[in-house]
């Protein structure tokens, strides 16, 4: 929990009372690899930050998963939508190694912000960050070609290649295993 607070204090500084308020809120919890913490349809009563381990946000679309967002260590486990809206997940949310989870429930989290303004401007942040990254790969997956996101993606997120199974990564980036693997052999990786 310590990496998790030493991360969230680089945020906001909570005081010692507001810190002891979040920590009362907090599960901890080990989910197998390749474990659903969220299937599409369902609501996500709780989110959780990754303290080691990794997961997946993908869509099933027509029988295929399409990746959309990987997370490690310091991210946010869950669906953001089905989580703060309380309404069905557009997004299953997975596993992919064994992941060591500090979990909050909504209605703890939605107490929290309501008692410590502190915790309401990180939710803010928590959220801000969400819609940047959003809007970032959206306009990325518009107008940049999949060898370009290739290449940034080796650039901004080197682990992903060496944690994230191949095909995960060809979907994330919209191209086949097959492609993928001609950008490696190109580059080097």
């Amino acid at each position: 929990m310590q990496r998790v607070l030493f991360n969230i204090e680089r945020i906001v500084k909570p005081s010692r009372e507001e810190q002891s308020a979040f920590e009362q809120i907090i599960q901890h919890r080990v989910l197998a690899a390749n474990e659903l913490y969220v299937r599409a349809g369902d609501r996500c009563p709780t989110i959780a930050f990754i303290e080691k381990g990794c997961g997946r946000l993908f869509y099933e679309i027509d029988g295929w998963e399409v990746s959309k967002e990987f997370l490690f260590e310091n991210s946010l486990l869950g669906s953001f939508v089905g989580f703060f809206t309380q309404k069905p997940s557009h997004v299953h949310v997975a596993t992919l190694e064994e992941t060591h989870i500090l979990e909050m429930r909504y209605e703890d989290v939605m107490q929290l912000c309501r008692a410590y303004p502190v915790w309401q401007r990180f939710a803010t942040v928590l959220v801000q960050d969400q819609l940047m990254r959003v809007e970032r790969r959206e306009a990325s997956l518009l107008k940049d070609s999949p060898e370009d996101r290739y290449r940034r993606l080796l650039e901004e997120h080197p682990k992903v290649l060496n944690r994230i199974p191949a095909e995960y990564v060809a979907s994330y980036l919209g191209v086949t295993p097959e492609t993928l693997n001609r950008y490696r052999a190109g580059i080097g990786v």
